[in-house]
């Protein structure tokens, strides 16, 4: 080196080396003297790449990198250094094996820049697990660092430390941790806990007696430490689900809310969920707490707020309405400025508003009008939403700005809109009194002209539409019916030309043509040409329209008879002709009686069953602000039961609907939902277990051998029956499982108890009722050693 001009790093070169780098220097891709230098067939300088660190690694610069670590110590130019690290670094990122590099990797630990350290961290904490012998070397460097002076490096050496994944450096790890969870600075506390939640996944003992410190820092002074805690303790807990807070500690988190940044929000209003408040004064107050987040910018804390509003007022009516007003300014405002990907998330959880209070986002329907600049899946949801809007008031508003989408060039939106329009028409909302004018006329005749538009999925889906229209407004039919042999030449959609043959066996008394406009179709030579669903619609609806009108329908009664017995493509239509055919022999009345029953129209306050699933609503509504309200379906669809959020609760759910839909009395005992695998195999019986019923043991060894033991397994099941806890305790001391203690608290009904195989395992277990819930769900935990009946 020489002292007056600027320093080089050179690592030792033969005459070779020396010469090919003097020739080859304006291709040296590193940027500095000393590297690796190129292979012969380096491309000429035109084709060459722009200097990088990420570049194609050629043969030996892993063994030349080696070589400059070596020197690396006495190299005086920090950014040298720096640029020896980052190569390294590079390489790693490529995917190129650089674990030979460890030792002296280890030996760069020790320089003092910031930046280095980063660095090497970043390579020790990927190499560790493939070098764990010599990762050790390592760790008095790294204890060293956790104690600087410097809260930047304590925090990085602790966050290394905890990540080297080496079982046999856990005992170097502990001290650190323990220390460093008492830290001055913020940002070392919190890399700490998250510190703790690394280590459990390793091992889980090891981390034991530091739960209590971590579980006393979510009071802590800093929010971001107090965030890392709800984070780090609902993970470790979640087989539980989750972290458990109390109300002393609920409260100060609330009264803090302000203090927390948007995504600490969400965490602290996730811990709300679990939190029962004491009384509608307290939920009142919890509620004004939470107001001021619902004006943050941040729709994910909006939506959190609006998720706990609707748990706190669950059951209590009128309240559903209320809470929709209060969020409904800032959750319009969110969709007006958002990203189309979060208006469309925010789009959908406002459909599940719009089902709670329709009448509190009415009058606001003209922001959710379409605009030509949105994508399409935004355009779709928002003409959904419309529909489900419309009321006296602005039905023809609605209806007039929706017929405007039936001509847009998107085919699926002007689909969309023609059903969104007769969705106006058969809401509650729009129902005509007296069957004269109102909104219910003006969708059926909206829907009419449609019928005439020559646009084939538009007429198509238009008559699809009429017949559930019809179907709730009966007087309308006089509107619908002349137009309907019309309909039945020009549309071609299979579905949309079934509705209208259906609708000429309902409305047929009432059209001259429907005889011989059936007739038409069934016996011209298209019929092996039609769809299953349009033969079958003829098949009804001449049978039908033979009742009223005997003379004129016989013939055609009896050849679509003939042709629809002899079809072999369509099962279906096959078995109804015979159905048919032999109710028809029992008499005329009597299969009148059941073919032509007007009973498939929908009374005024009634509904279709589409529209009728109220229990996936309610499951919705509980899952709001997650993927199911995206999805549309509740998470017991498409989440494995591990990871599931409200398995509990879907559990109690799928079991009532598993009643319901078999029939049960309230006071029967339906027989247990089938426990069988995915390929129909029945779980085999558990052994039977011989208990000792003479088996005791004191409180001091319960509690010494409870936090001892390891979990051997835990379950949830549901309480069919209420029993008081004497009633517990005796049926299950006749079985040779003893109580330790039990007590019944506000919330919960608690049990330890104890039993002992005869072959000598000892089982403890942990039983709590859940009393804020029906049907109340029992959750048991069970430790043992060396048994293997836990289950």
């Amino acid at each position: 080196m020489h002292s007056g001009g600027r320093s080089t790093f050179k690592g030792p070169t033969t005459t070779q080396q020396q010469a090919q780098t003097h020739s080859n220097t304006h291709t040296n891709p590193s940027g500095f003297p000393g590297a690796p230098s190129p292979s012969t067939n380096t491309p000429p300088p035109s084709q060459s790449t722009n200097d990088s660190y990420f570049t194609d690694a050629r043969r030996g610069e892993v063994s030349e990198l080696r070589t400059l670590l070596k020197t690396f110590p006495v190299e005086r130019s920090l950014q040298r250094r720096r640029d020896v690290i980052k190569k390294v670094i590079a390489y790693m990122t490529l995917g190129i094996d650089v674990s030979r590099l460890f030792p002296e990797m280890i030996l760069a630990v020790e320089d003092r820049d910031l930046v280095i350290k980063k660095m090497v961290y970043l390579y020790l904490t990927t190499y560790a697990q493939l070098n764990p012998d010599m990762s050790q070397m390592c760790v008095n460097t790294l204890q060293k660092d956790t104690s600087n002076d410097d809260p930047i490096i304590r925090g990085l050496a602790l966050r290394s430390l905890c990540s080297l994944r080496v079982s046999s450096m856990m005992e170097y790890v502990i001290d650190p941790l323990r220390r460093s969870l008492q830290d001055s600075n913020s940002y070392v506390r919190k890399t700490a806990v998250m510190g703790v939640l690394k280590l459990h996944d390793l091992d889980k003992e090891s981390v034991s007696g530091l739960m209590d410190q971590v579980r006393s820092m979510v009071s802590d002074r800093d929010t971001l430490v107090v965030v890392n805690v709800i984070r780090c303790l609902n993970e470790i807990d979640r087989s539980s689900g989750g972290m458990q807070v109390e109300r002393k500690e609920m409260l100060s988190l609330l009264n803090r809310i302000t203090d927390f940044d948007e995504f600490g929000l969400t965490e602290v209003l996730g811990l709300l969920l679990k939190y029962k408040p004491q009384g509608k004064e307290e939920m009142f107050a919890i509620m004004n707490l939470l107001d001021p987040v619902l004006r943050t910018s941040n729709s994910g804390a909006v939506l959190s707020t609006i998720r706990c509003f609707l748990k706190l007022t669950k059951g209590m009516e009128g309240m559903g309405t209320m809470v929709c007003e209060r969020v409904k300014p800032p959750l319009l405002t969110l969709i007006a400025g958002g990203t189309p990907e979060l208006v469309y998330c925010l789009l959908c959880h406002l459909k599940q508003l719009v089902k709670v209070s329709p009448q509190t986002f009415s009058p606001d329907y003209r922001q959710l009008y379409v605009r030509y600049n949105e994508p399409s899946h935004v355009k779709y949801l928002k003409v959904e939403i419309l529909g489900e809007l419309a009321n006296e008031e602005n039905g023809i508003d609605i209806i007039t700005e929706l017929t405007e989408y039936v001509s847009d060039p998107d085919g699926k939106l002007g689909v969309r809109a023609v059903k969104a329009i007769s969705e106006v028409g058969c809401s509650d909302r729009c129902l005509l009194e007296g069957g004269q004018g109102g909104i219910g006329e003006v969708v059926v005749e909206k829907l009419v002209e449609l019928t005439g538009l020559d646009v084939n999925h538009i007429s198509s889906k238009a008559a699809e539409c009429l017949k559930d229209v019809t179907r709730k407004h009966h007087t309308m039919r006089s509107i619908v019916a002349p137009v309907l042999p019309r309909c039945m030449k020009f549309i071609t959609d299979e579905r949309g030309l079934a509705s209208v043959v259906w609708m000429m066996g309902e409305f047929g008394e009432i059209i001259t043509e429907a005889p011989y406009a059936l007739e038409r179709m069934i016996k011209s030579e298209e019929w092996e040409d039609l769809g299953s669903e349009v033969k079958i619609s003829l098949l009804t609806a001449s049978v039908k329209l033979f009742f009223k009108r005997p003379g004129e329908m016989q013939g055609v009664l009896g050849a679509v008879m003939v042709k629809a017995a002899g079809d072999t493509k369509s099962q279906e239509l096959h078995d109804r002709a015979l159905l048919y055919y032999r109710l028809l022999e029992q008499g005329g009345e009597k299969a009148e009686a059941v073919i032509g029953s007007t009973n498939q129209n929908v009374e005024r306050s009634r509904h279709f069953a589409e529209d009728q699933d109220e229990a996936t609503f309610k499951r919705l509504r509980e899952e709001f602000n997650t993927l199911s309200v995206i999805y549309g379906q509740e998470e017991v669809h498409w989440i494995q039961e591990e990871f599931r959020s409200f398995g509990v609760e879907a559990g109690a759910t799928t079991e009532e609907t598993y009643e319901d839909l078999l029939g049960f009395a309230a006071g029967d005992s339906p027989p247990p939902p089938p426990m069988t695998d995915l390929v129909g195999g029945t779980p085999p019986t558990p052994p039977a277990v011989e208990l000792n019923k003479s088996f005791s043991i004191d409180g001091g060894t319960f509690q010494s051998m409870w936090q001892s033991l390891p979990e051997a397994c835990s379950g949830m099941s549901v309480a069919t029956k209420v029993h008081t806890t004497g009633e517990v305790e005796a049926s299950l001391a006749e079985l040779g499982v003893l109580t330790m203690a039990s007590g019944e608290m506000e919330a919960e009904i608690k049990f330890f108890l104890y039993a002992q195989e005869r072959g000598g395992a000892v089982y403890l277990l942990q039983c709590v009722i859940d009393k804020t819930c029906e049907p109340r769900v029992v959750s048991i935990v069970v430790k043992t050693e060396g048994g293997t009946n836990a289950e």
